[in-house]
């Protein structure tokens, strides 16, 4: 890009920022659970609204969509961010902490709509530089891994093609203010299990009399790691891991049920595509060793994320030239950490990036928090890359 637009992009962000400040604190002391996400909801279509941008119907009860029309007619780019929060007491004392008691926003979507909202506002004042048009998705549930998948259903990507998704997450393990982008596969596949074994109860003192469900669940679990080590590719990182188990009601007696849940993370499609019917064939395996019934109920939540190789080198391109090569980083290896954008980039090429915001700073903890500065970030490179898509004459 040339040296005007990114001066002319960085005095509009200094103008917009005390207002993306005052926006990420309002949110970050309402939130709202996934799919639950409706003051959230008002908040975010207020602000598009008072923007003049084309608000996008799509008859859901949250999430929200806008489309801001650039000057002359081009192609179109999607910018997305994710707005619920999740089921953690706050305890970081800040002024502006959760005022929903259980509820708090510990992964960054905060600063995710905050970001993008910082955007909005930036891009409608060079609305006549931009040839082509511009997409704000807002979406909920992506803790629940479920989000993306409604808001595509509901119709979020009709219409004219999009050239280009993008969306980021704030970082803890890429330093601060630095850009972490991994091209191919950069965040695993997500699926959640839940099984129930049914077997005959009786006293501990004659387990030949009864059918163990305790000892089925044991093998169950055994069994199931031997999926990582036995059945997926151990180029492509696999996890099988079991977070829930009960069984029993008593130290001598044997119960008549076990249950136990877990959840199955991959990074290489073939694994994606195999498990599932591998984990069930071993359990009727067991089922028949042990003599019980088991059941399971097995749930494709979202498939790895794969960045598109061009996007994700463009966004490499672009933070090196505006943020310099020590700060744009490519990563070497995809997380284990799910995120169903991931279902965009299955319909529209785009990328996914890092926005480093230091290693003290960890997701998903009662106490997470950002500097805020770090908003000034996401936003340059939201604003350019837009810029680069949309616009020749930016200058």
């Amino acid at each position: 890009m040339e040296p005007r637009a990114a001066e002319l992009v960085d005095q509009l962000i200094d103008e917009t920022l005390p207002r993306v400040v005052e926006l990420r604190r309002k949110l970050h002391a309402r939130p709202e659970l996934g799919f639950q996400e409706k003051e959230t909801t008002a908040l975010i279509r207020q602000v598009l609204g008072e923007l003049g941008l084309e608000i996008c119907e799509m008859n859901l009860p949250t999430g929200a969509v806008a489309v801001l029309q650039g000057g002359s007619p081009g192609p179109s780019v999607g910018l997305r961010a994710d707005i619920d929060a999740l089921p953690i007491e706050e305890k970081t004392g800040l002024p502006f902490q959760s005022a929903n008691p259980g509820v708090m926003h510990a992964c960054g979507h905060d600063g995710h709509m905050a970001i993008l909202l910082g955007t909005a506002l930036v891009l409608r004042r060079l609305k006549e530089h931009l040839s082509g048009s511009v997409k704000f998705i807002f979406q909920p549930a992506e803790e629940l891994l479920q989000g993306a998948k409604q808001m595509i259903e509901a119709g979020v990507l009709d219409g004219e093609p999009l050239e280009r998704i993008y969306a980021l997450h704030l970082w803890p393990q890429v330093p601060f203010g630095h850009i972490g982008v991994l091209p191919g596969t950069a965040m695993a596949g997500a699926d959640r299990f839940s099984v129930t074994i049914q077997g005959v109860g009786g006293h501990g003192a004659n387990p030949h009399l009864a059918r163990d469900p305790i000892i089925a669940a044991a093998h169950s679990i055994t069994m199931l790691q031997t999926i990582v080590s036995r059945e997926t590719n151990p180029a492509e990182p696999t996890v099988v891991s079991i977070g829930k188990i009960q069984g029993g009601s008593a130290y001598n007696t044997i119960g008549d049920s076990a249950t136990f849940e877990g959840t199955v993370r991959t990074t290489g499609r073939d694994a994606y595509d195999k498990i599932p019917g591998v984990f069930r064939t071993q359990l009727e395996g067991i089922a028949r060793a042990t003599g019980t019934e088991i059941a399971c109920d097995y749930r494709r939540l979202c498939p790895p994320l794969v960045n598109s190789r061009d996007a994700a080198s463009e966004v490499l391109e672009l933070s090196r030239s505006l943020f310099g090569e020590d700060r744009a980083l490519q990563l070497t290896a995809p997380t284990m950490v799910a995120e169903d954008f991931g279902l965009f980039l299955e319909k529209t090429a785009g990328c996914m990036f890092f926005l480093g915001i230091g290693e003290e700073r960890l997701l998903h903890t009662p106490t997470f928090d950002f500097a805020e500065e770090i908003l000034k970030t996401g936003m340059k490179l939201f604003v350019m890359l837009v810029l680069s898509k949309l616009s020749g004459r930016s200058g």
